[in-house]
């Protein structure tokens, strides 16, 4: 069964006007914390993908996101794009993706 998110319309701040705000981004932790990972593009295998500024893996390590981007974006429990989903809006977020049964679950990024 796959899970799915909404997610909420946000507005670029004046910090995130620019290169910034076009990236999908994956957080370590809810609520947009700890690491976070900018995505500009596909990602079919997240476990050779890093966290910025770490040698820890986002594989199986995901539990919010914001999607500053234009585009709509899957990701899935499985390398190579299939099994469990989560579907991201353009320009939405989610603080916690316990809430979708997601939680620590995405290992391919894909933008539709």
């Amino acid at each position: 069964m796959g899970a799915a998110s909404v997610g909420l319309a946000q507005s670029a701040t004046a910090a995130e006007v620019g290169t910034q705000a076009t990236y999908f981004w994956l957080f370590q932790h809810d609520s947009y914390g700890g690491s976070s990972k900018n995505f500009s593009g596909d990602d079919r295998d997240l476990s050779n993908t890093f966290w910025n500024g770490t040698s820890s893996k986002v594989d199986n390590g995901a539990s919010s996101m914001k999607n500053q981007t234009g585009r709509d974006v899957a990701l899935y429990q499985n390398v190579g794009c299939s099994g469990d989903n989560y579907f991201a809006r353009a320009n939405s977020v989610d603080a916690d993706f316990s809430n979708n049964e997601f939680d620590n679950k995405a290992s391919c990024v894909d933008f539709r």
